[in-house]
């Protein structure tokens, strides 16, 4: 799992976070959150490919448990960007928006078939507890994938809890650094 950026409940990020899949969604919001993606990517993507063993083959965006129609907006926002094909999760509806522990069974998907080795590259948007991206990597495992990467937008912060406060403070300058990966440190 690598996070791009801490999202911390009073900053900007976590703003864009939220509003960029909102009704109706905020433009800027969509092209900040992109642009952070593909500028990461283009920085840090042999990164996550020494861990994945390779570069990553799919990319599949965690569903949203709310049960909208149509594509995540994440996937909706990437689309053919990163020119991998998309895989398609489809969530357990027992598991509603609530949820905040790992289920062996939220998702369900199908892996091409393929002769080669199978590395999704799962994008989330916000990691608070992590529960559906692992539950997430668990059925891509168990469908066949060599090996899953997790990228992640924006790992939730919250800046009133009182084990976040060092946290916080430490990143605080420089409060962002591009240059810089969760894979290098």
């Amino acid at each position: 799992m690598v996070p791009i950026s801490y999202s911390p409940r009073n900053g900007q990020h976590h703003h864009h976070l939220r509003a960029y899949k909102s009704v109706p969604a905020s433009a800027q919001a969509r092209w900040n959150l992109l642009a952070l993606l593909l500028l990461f990517l283009r920085e840090h993507l042999d990164c996550m490919a020494g861990g994945l063993g390779g570069a990553p083959t799919h990319v599949v965006a965690v569903p949203s448990t709310r049960g909208k129609a149509g594509p995540h907006p994440l996937q909706d926002m990437v689309r053919d960007r990163l020119r991998l094909p998309w895989l398609t999760a489809v969530p357990n509806p027992r598991y509603g928006p609530d949820v905040r522990q790992f289920k062996r069974d939220w998702f369900t998907l199908r892996l091409p078939n393929s002769t080669g080795a199978v590395r999704p590259l799962v994008l989330d948007d916000t990691w608070t507890t992590g529960s559906r991206a692992q539950s997430l990597a668990h059925a891509l495992k168990t469908a066949g994938a060599t090996s899953v990467g997790v990228l992640v937008l924006g790992r939730h912060v919250n800046p009133d809890h009182a084990a976040s406060k060092p946290l916080l403070k430490r990143i605080e300058e420089p409060m962002f650094d591009l240059t810089a990966c969760a894979v290098e440190r």
